[in-house]
């Protein structure tokens, strides 16, 4: 049977300034485990409750595979939760990102759902081993880490809570004019006020459900 689970959205902006920590240290300081075995998936028990710090700290390991430019940087989550979308006994991370952007471009407010690595599975291997230190050490991370992204969807609003019930997501944010996180007339954003969307996750979908 499903577990509702609930987070409310309070103080974003004072809860990423608190998370300003480096995620490399925590997810590689394994120096007693053989080298072959930190590059193996670590997938949560079964049924094995996840901590706030670990669905945060894997967020983190994946958002470094966003390449920074002058006009959009520093990849960060703004929240970050579990739950078993799909029943099978062991999470799914959830989470929620943006990232430092200048110009007219429309802010990233990006809704993840990370689901656990298989073995061999290539969105933990990286396409050319040795050629870059730092994409070698982005890949053992998410490695280590045992997740990886499956599918996103865009949130144009600010986000105030989420709910997740089953497969569905539940967004509860507000639409407010001139915001950057719903640029008009460049997509179709929602009327001004709170809204509440519900996402329905399916194996590299995120879907509306109307």
């Amino acid at each position: 049977m499903y577990e509702r689970k609930h987070w409310q959205a309070t103080g974003l902006r004072a809860l990423v300034a608190a998370m300003a920590l480096t995620v490399a240290a925590p997810l590689l300081a394994q120096d007693a485990t053989p080298a072959k075995a930190k590059d193996e998936p670590k997938n949560e028990p079964k049924n094995e409750p996840m901590s706030y710090d670990k669905a945060r700290r894997t967020a983190e390991a994946s958002l470094r595979l966003h390449p920074g430019t002058d006009s959009q940087y520093d990849y960060r989550p703004l929240w970050a939760g579990n739950a078993d979308l799909d029943g099978d006994g062991r999470p799914e991370i959830i989470y929620l990102y943006t990232a430092t952007q200048t110009g007219s471009a429309t802010q990233l407010n990006e809704l993840v759902v990370m689901t656990p690595l298989a073995e061999g599975d290539a969105r933990g291997q990286t396409a050319s081993p040795g050629k870059s230190a730092y994409d070698d050490e982005t890949y053992a991370l998410i490695r280590a880490s045992g997740y990886a992204d499956d599918a996103a969807v865009h949130i144009p609003g600010e986000m105030e809570a989420i709910t997740m019930e089953g497969d569905r997501i539940r967004v509860t944010f507000n639409s407010t004019r001139n915001s950057k996180l719903c640029v008009r007339g460049k997509v179709a954003c929602p009327p001004e006020g709170q809204h509440a969307w519900v996402y329905r996750w399916t194996p590299g979908k995120l879907t509306r459900a109307e």
